[in-house]
């Protein structure tokens, strides 16, 4: 891809879900990749330049995916912890920004939880129209901190970057933890381990009618990549459909090949009911969904079960 190639980039959550697959991406097609993750904490102002002095290097981008999240009722349980820790991880790394590398620009990782929580199709336009969701209020916050930020150095330091929003990424190097795996893991996990373990049944939360816009991480890679020089405020990068917890689980068991019945608990935590990002703008100026097409969801399934499977014994 020609926004890779002869690029540098430092990725600030290298080793976690998207910076993994990230790094990867952009070294196999012919870019430099330098990256830390939890060995540098973030949050205290003196690792956070310990990180960004690491590699004596001028990088062009700077991927900013450093995040403390947990997925379904997680956030509900850490809110204190969130804020105080996402807070800190962006203000420290934006003040390295401006002092080691103010000639990359920046990217914030952002997240469809920052939008108003009663709005289902959410355009770009909407992002401050409203209060989140109150299950992810804060986290959602803390993402509107980091667009925030970025902007307030824009303007005073001449600095450049974004806020590219993400929907639910899924794919190799997830968190398949029982705790914070997000819903493709989760049931994922549930599934091979029903197979393996001849159990007569998966618990999915909820009555499965709520649901989900998934995207694939290298799909999402690709879209990142796509509209990596967007200088506006925030750009949304999803794949504008939304499918039904009950076809996702009923996919992912078939593919998995378990035999066994599925019990829809609605006494569990279900979070949003719907939400989807709309796409027009990416759409309109880079050709996302159109000249840059993601793969099928069964399809993206697939090859996540396969690395499950093969990596399931290394996952705790």
């Amino acid at each position: 891809m020609e926004t890779v190639k002869g690029k540098k980039f430092l990725v600030t959550g290298g080793t976690g879900f998207l910076g993994q697959n990230f790094v990867k991406y952009v070294i196999d097609n012919g870019g430099e990749a330098d990256f830390f993750g939890s060995n540098y904490n973030l949050s205290i102002l003196s690792e956070a330049e310990r990180a960004f002095t690491e590699f004596n290097k001028t990088y062009d981008y700077i991927i900013h995916a450093a995040v403390l999240q947990g997925a379904g009722d997680w956030p509900l349980k850490h809110k204190a912890e969130q804020f105080d820790i996402n807070c800190r991880i962006h203000t420290n790394t934006f003040s390295c920004w401006h002092k080691y590398q103010p000639q990359a620009k920046l990217i914030g990782i952002g997240s469809s939880c920052s939008y108003p929580g009663d709005i289902q199709e959410l355009s770009e336009t909407d992002y401050w129209n409203g209060a989140m969701h109150e299950s992810v209020d804060i986290y959602g916050l803390t993402k509107k901190v980091m667009t925030t930020g970025i902007k307030a150095y824009k303007e005073q330091y001449g600095l450049k970057g974004t806020t590219v929003v993400f929907a639910t990424l899924y794919g190799p190097h997830d968190s398949f933890d029982k705790e914070k795996a997000h819903v493709v893991s989760a049931l994922i996990r549930k599934f091979v381990e029903a197979k393996d373990n001849n159990l007569p049944e998966v618990e999915v939360w909820g009555d499965g009618t709520q649901t989900r816009e998934l995207i694939y991480v290298e799909d999402q890679i690709k879209a990142l990549l796509a509209v990596i020089d967007y200088d506006g405020e925030i750009i949304n990068i999803g794949t504008g459909s939304t499918t039904t917890i009950r076809d996702l689980a009923e996919t992912i068991k078939t593919l998995v090949g378990y035999d066994g019945n599925i019990f829809y608990n609605t006494n569990r935590f279900v979070g949003v009911k719907h939400k989807v990002l709309k796409v027009d703008l990416a759409k309109q100026m880079y050709g996302w969904m159109d000249i840059i097409q993601p793969d099928t969801l069964e399809n993206n399934l697939r090859k996540t079960i396969n690395w499950y499977n093969e990596n399931k014994h290394l996952i705790k």
